[in-house]
């Protein structure tokens, strides 16, 4: 089916940060088969940014410009859109039933999705893949769905675009915090914005001191506005008071950040799949449970970089709905730290390796 020539192809992902990382290199692979294709992101505003980074995508289109005052999606006129935009193919990466009918209603030619939903009826190439046994990683499940294209040889491999008003910007504010241009520093990011079980925040404000006290290096913290105050509570139990751009800087600005710094921890998160895609070195907690598990969720192609307590399944952390619990409690500082001095140096003999010739 490689003999198709497709005008533009529409890819849809309305949901969460992390989501849409892990199905850019969808539009990377379709640009790379289809060069003179016009690939379009069909995405919420909050992940518009990274989907613009995204090398391949030609146009973003948010979903956000079709919700009415009080959220809700103004079916009708979505539809019509996408009708005179005149898409080929369309890709639901994240199926919703009424995106699914909106393409459908809109005569796009060729609608992929999964096969296992009750609207599936509304796609006429289908995927049957389950998602939920963690069989594959969520960037593979994505890539998989090109299958309905004749496209099942890809690799997942991000790419994206620098921008550099944002890195000038990120620059600027390390600066004033005393962080010059080639420093090392470390970014531990707290949250997890509710997606995943979170390491406690007493455990992340430790690790931020031995960090700074025995790799001597600078210690930044990130989190969204909502989680400012999460982020000061790990500040103030610190000892050596790192840097916190929680709430302060935009998604252009945090991937600059990433690009930057030697070290990045967190919990399952988006930024976490940000700074995989930046190169960097991470560390990552997860919980064992089949939901949230590193083999759909976690960094793609750093398994080895994933903290759990266990391996086996919790069931009593899967029944429960907090998000600190005790299987995230017993990753302990001590084995965080030695992961996280692991990682320093092979950063650091990464970048003496490109270093330029003196």
């Amino acid at each position: 089916m490689h003999d198709l020539s497709p005008s533009k192809i529409l890819i849809i992902r309305t949901d969460r940060l992390g989501d849409v990382i892990l199905s850019t290199p969808v539009a990377t692979t379709l640009k790379k088969i289809y060069p003179k294709s016009q690939i379009c992101f069909l995405v919420r505003q909050y992940t518009q940014p990274v989907a613009e980074m995204a090398a391949g995508v030609d146009e973003v289109i948010e979903l956000d410009d079709f919700l009415d005052n009080r959220g809700k999606l103004q079916f009708w006129r979505l539809a019509q859109h996408i009708k005179n935009q005149k898409f080929d193919i369309a890709i639901h990466l994240h199926p919703r039933p009424e995106l699914a009918l909106a393409a459908f209603i809109a005569g796009i030619p060729i609608r992929i999705g999964t096969g296992y939903r009750i609207y599936s009826l509304l796609f006429n190439r289908r995927q049957y893949d389950h998602r939920k046994n963690a069989a594959f990683h969520e960037a593979e499940l994505n890539l998989r769905l090109l299958r309905q294209l004749g496209i099942d040889d890809s690799d997942v491999r991000f790419e994206f675009i620098a921008l550099p008003d944002a890195a000038t910007q990120i620059d600027h504010i390390l600066k004033e915090h005393s962080i010059s241009s080639g420093d090392s520093f470390a970014v531990l990011h707290p949250g997890s914005g509710g997606s995943a079980r979170d390491w406690p925040l007493s455990h992340f404000a430790e690790l931020a001191d031995r960090i700074a006290v025995e790799l001597k290096i600078p210690v930044v913290l990130t989190g969204t506005a909502a989680e400012s105050a999460m982020v000061e509570e790990v500040r103030t139990a610190t000892s050596c008071k790192p840097v916190s751009l929680a709430g302060k800087i935009n998604l252009e600005m945090l991937a600059a950040l990433l690009k930057r710094a030697q070290l990045f921890v967190s919990n399952s998160t988006g930024p976490l799949h940000l700074a995989v895609a930046m190169g960097t070195e991470v560390v990552a907690f997860y919980p064992p449970i089949t939901p949230c598990r590193p083999e759909r969720w976690g960094p793609y192609g750093r398994r080895t970089d994933v903290l759990m307590s266990q391996e086996d399944e919790c069931k009593k952390c899967a029944k429960s709905s907090a998000t600190d619990c005790f299987c995230m409690q017993a990753i302990t500082v001590e084995q965080a730290f030695l992961k996280v001095q692991e990682k320093f140096v092979q950063s650091q003999q990464l970048s003496n390796e490109f270093a330029p010739n003196r």
